[in-house]
């Protein structure tokens, strides 16, 4: 599955827009490279500028860590609350502004 924002870095407001990218063309093994990827991005060092990207990084890992626990997520009826918390926050991730480019 192709990068939906391709660039140097990949900022946590990125990386949830290409998880949720693989949520929503159901693919279950690039949703899985996508999670593995998040738990990579957020384990590596990183300089933050901004106190707000470190907290976007914060959420990103909580939210791909509760994700990649789950053994079917792709499966699981979008009723599910915790399927539906975990979306929203990677929405409200994938929107937030990307700092790593300025």
């Amino acid at each position: 599955m192709a990068d939906l924002h391709p660039g140097p870095v990949v900022a946590p407001a990125r990386h949830a827009g290409n998880i949720l990218g693989a949520w929503v063309c159901g693919d279950e093994a690039a949703l899985r490279k996508e999670l593995a990827r998040g738990l990579d991005l957020c384990s590596a060092p990183h300089v933050l500028p901004p106190e707000v990207e470190k907290e976007n990084l914060e959420l990103l890992k909580a939210v791909v860590t509760r994700l990649n626990e789950w053994p079917a997520a792709l499966n699981t009826e979008p009723a599910d609350p915790m399927v539906r918390v975990c979306i929203s926050l990677l929405m409200h991730l994938a929107v937030q502004p990307d700092r790593s480019e300025s």
